[in-house]
């Protein structure tokens, strides 16, 4: 009996244990995500002339949940989904109104990511290629040309050339960079082609990471139509065709063409209201993007001084406006309880530099035409929790017609945990 006791226990116990075992695929799988809780103030805002604006404040929350399944060192699957409006391309944030309605939560990421390697060959890391909608692939220092938000669709290449580091060169990054933004059933779709040679280097204990990219926009005039609320065609009555592409949360600061149409009157003593449409922008957009990082260690409390540069040209501009530069310092690094890190820097942002729709949508009023100053402070208070406090005074480049140009003061303050 004691026998049959003892094998009837271990019995148990195996299947409890083939209970509980887990399948094989989930301990592939890696969960990530943050949620962030931000209060932002608006004060000093621009305006039109003779308009009483007062100062404006809301509360935000952005929440990101992601699972990345890793099927070998070569082969891998992310999705991610995200908060925010599902027509903007540069916020996964929510403002909290609405009378207590449930909040958008939308697919942010979902690619896949082939790294030939041992099985084919070929030195591991030495190329990866990526096909969906990702994050950005390419080295950045900050925002001037996508804000970090910005979730790109089509394909994307890496190639890592040097197997080992070659004198002071640690390693040298080729980007290749194709992606779809507008399909159209019977003309040319819109695309993006460009890429990055990315070196990365230290000189002693310094770090140094350059970027020189260029991004060449196929139709990017599509991207214009989708401000349009109506087509150029118009219906039988002489009524415009509604724009089934209008997205009215795209953000606009560039120079647009636009159509004035006039339909034909069929039916006499009655002429139809002429109506007018978005064909397109003043600006092709041909980028040129220079990027520089520099860090040196154990400046202030053995923490890090970080210096940045970032320079884009747009040589298809329609106007001299067609550069834009941002340049800044960070000291510190928030890694761990109690780090801390301080940062400034300043910004100037050409009419057509970029394009307003995918640049940052935290710097000023969003968009382009815009300069000023940024600083912050954040402070690691526990190991999953980073506080953060960060001001933007900025002002027109060009104050728009029939509007006021005061320094706006653009605040947020931020609790943010990840996982």
């Amino acid at each position: 009996k004691v026998d049959e006791a003892a094998t009837s226990a271990r019995t148990a116990s195996a299947d409890a244990k083939k209970a509980v075992s887990l399948p094989d695929w989930l301990s592939r799988a890696t969960v990530f995500g943050d949620v962030r809780y931000r209060h932002e103030g608006f004060y000093n805002q621009p305006h039109a002339q003779k308009a009483v604006v007062t100062a404006r404040n809301r509360e935000r929350i952005r929440a990101r949940l992601g699972v990345r399944f890793a099927y070998s060192d070569e082969l891998s699957a992310t999705i991610r989904g995200a908060s925010g409006n599902p027509n903007d391309p540069i916020s996964t944030n929510e403002t909290l109104t609405s009378d207590f309605t449930r909040k958008n939560f939308n697919l942010d990421w979902a690619y896949l990511t082939f790294a030939p390697g041992q099985s084919f060959g070929i030195r591991p890391g030495a190329a990866a290629f990526s096909a969906g909608k990702f994050p950005l692939p390419m080295f950045r220092v900050g925002e001037l040309v996508f804000d970090e938000d910005v979730s790109p669709e089509g394909l994307s290449q890496t190639f890592q050339l040097l197997g080992q580091p070659l004198g002071p060169l640690d390693q040298v990054k080729l980007h290749g960079l194709e992606w779809t933004f507008a399909e159209i059933a019977n003309q040319q779709d819109g695309w993006m082609f460009g890429g990055q040679v990315n070196p990365s280097l230290h000189f002693g204990g310094v770090q140094l990471e350059a970027g020189l990219a260029q991004y060449w926009w196929l139709n990017p005039d599509l991207i214009a139509q989708a401000l349009s609320r109506n087509t150029t065609a118009f219906t039988a009555s002489g009524a415009a065709v509604a724009n089934s592409s209008f997205n009215s949360s795209l953000v606009n600061t560039n120079l647009l063409v636009t159509k004035s149409i006039q339909p034909p009157t069929t039916t006499p003593g009655r002429k139809p209201a002429a109506f007018t449409a978005i064909t397109g922008y003043k600006s092709g957009f041909n980028q040129s993007n220079f990027t520089l990082a520099a860090t040196v260690p154990n400046v202030v409390l053995a923490q890090p001084l970080r210096a940045w540069l970032d320079y884009v040209y747009n040589w298809d501009a329609a106007t001299d406006d067609a550069h834009g530069w941002q340049s800044g310092l960070r000291l510190g690094q928030t890694k761990t309880k109690g780090d801390w890190s301080l940062y400034g820097f300043y910004e100037h942002l050409g009419q057509e530099a970029t394009i307003s729709a995918f640049t940052s949508s935290e710097f000023g009023t969003q968009g382009t035409n815009l300069e000023g100053p940024a600083v912050g402070i954040d402070y690691q208070l526990l190991n999953p929790l980073t506080i953060s406090a960060r001001s933007y005074f900025t002002n027109f480049i060009n104050r728009p017609a029939g509007t006021t140009n005061p320094t706006l003061t653009r605040f947020q303050l931020d609790a943010l945990v990840r996982f």
